[in-house]
C-alpha cells in the first residue's frame, strides 16, 4: 500500500513529470513486448509472475545480489511460484483472461507449471540474446528517464548506499528489476485510482500521452504546463486513432475498440472531430486524477531514491 507519508514531488512538476512517465512507460512496454514477442498484456503478465517469484530473494541483500550479477541466476528452489488467481487479482483481470495469457507464455517456454498449479519463469530466460537485450535497451532507457526526470528538478532525496560503487557490474539487472517494479505499480495506481480494468487502464495512459507528447517534447510547453493546476488546454490537445492504439499496444484492434468505447462511457475520453480519442482539460482536472498525479509524485519519488541507492546517481 502507497505510504501517505511518503516524500512526493513538488507540485510544480507534477504534470510534467507525469507526462515524461508516460512516454517513458509506453518505451517499456514496447521494450517488454519486443524482448518476449507477444501483446502487452502478456508481457505484463510476465512481469508480474517475474516479480511474483523472486519477491522475496530481494528482501535478502545477499540473495539479491547473486540474482542480480550477471550470470548469477535464482535457483530453483528460491522460486516461489504463484497461481494464475493471485496474478489475476493483481493485474485486476478476469481469471479466464490471466489464464489463457498464462497460456501463450508456457507455450513459449517463458514460464512453467508445477505440481501445485503455480506457475514460475524458468531462470535460463536471462540467459537468451533477446532477453540480455532488453536489459541492455532498458537500462538506457531507464538511464534517459532519469535524467529527463532530474533536469525537471526530481533528484534522489536519499543518500547512495555505501556499496553503491560495488553494484555497478550488475546495476543493469537490478535496473530492470526496479523499472519493472515501477511499470507495475503505474497500472496498479491507475487502475485502482480510477477503477480501470488493466487494458482499459493501459489505453488510457496511452491516450494521455498521445495526446500531449508534443507538450512533453517541447520545453517551453512542457514548462508553462508543469505544475498540478497547469493543464493543458482541449486546444492543444492531439487526438489519436484507436488504430494507432492497438499498434503501439500490441493489441487486438478489436479489443483497443471495445476496451477504448468503455473509456468513452466512463466519460474519461472524448471523440474529437476526426474521431479520435483524446482525455479532455475536466477530466485532467477532476479530483480523483489529481489525487492519482500526487500519488504518482510518490511513486515516482520512490523509484529516484531506489535507483540512487542501486548506484544509478545523476549530476
Amino acid at each position: 500500500m502507497l505510504d501517505p507519508d511518503a516524500p512526493t514531488l513538488p507540485p510544480d512538476v507534477r504534470r510534467q513529470v507525469v507526462r515524461l512517465a508516460g512516454d517513458f512507460f509506453l518505451k517499456t512496454a514496447q521494450i517488454i513486448t519486443t524482448a518476449i514477442d507477444t501483446d502487452l498484456v502478456t508481457g505484463m503478465i510476465f512481469l508480474a509472475i517475474v516479480r511474483a517469484n523472486v519477491r522475496h530473494m530481494l528482501d535478502d541483500p545477499e540473495l539479491a545480489q547473486a540474482y542480480f550479477e550477471p550470470g548469477g541466476l535464482p535457483p530453483e528452489v528460491f522460486r516461489k511460484p504463484v497461481s494464475v488467481y493471485a496474478i489475476a487479482r493483481e493485474l485486476r483481470l478476469p481469471y479466464e483472461t490471466a489464464r489463457r495469457h498464462i497460456g501463450k507464455l508456457l507455450a513459449k517456454g517463458l514460464c512453467e507449471r508445477l505440481g501445485d498449479g503455480g506457475v514460475v519463469f524458468p531462470p535460463e530466460v536471462n540467459d537468451r540474446p533477446e532477453a540480455r537485450q532488453a536489459v541492455a535497451t532498458n537500462f538506457h532507457a531507464t538511464v534517459r528517464y532519469a535524467q529527463a526526470l532530474a533536469d525537471a528538478g526530481v533528484v534522489a532525496t536519499c543518500r547512495p548506499g555505501p556499496e553503491a560503487q560495488d553494484k555497478a557490474a550488475y546495476m543493469p539487472r537490478e535496473v530492470v528489476r526496479l523499472s519493472s517494479d515501477y511499470f507495475l505499480n503505474t497500472v496498479a495506481l491507475l487502475t485502482t485510482n480510477l477503477n480501470l480494468e488493466l487494458v482499459e487502464g493501459l489505453m488510457f495512459l496511452a491516450v494521455v500521452r498521445a495526446n500531449t507528447l508534443h507538450v512533453t517534447l517541447d520545453p517551453a510547453l512542457a514548462a508553462t504546463f508543469s505544475g498540478i493546476d497547469e493543464i493543458p488546454p482541449d486546444a492543444l490537445r492531439r487526438s489519436v486513432s484507436v488504430y494507432a492504439l492497438a499498434r503501439e499496444l500490441r493489441l487486438p484492434y478489436e479489443t483497443a475498440r471495445r476496451h477504448g468505447a468503455k473509456l468513452l462511457d466512463k466519460g474519461l475520453c472524448e471523440r474529437a472531430s476526426d474521431r479520435g480519442l483524446v482525455v479532455p482539460t475536466h477530466v485532467h482536472a477532476r479530483d480523483d486524477f489529481k489525487a492519482s498525479v500526487e500519488n504518482y509524485g510518490r511513486i515516482t519519488q520512490d523509484f529516484v531514491n531506489s535507483l540512487a541507492q542501486a548506484g544509478l546517481v545523476l549530476t
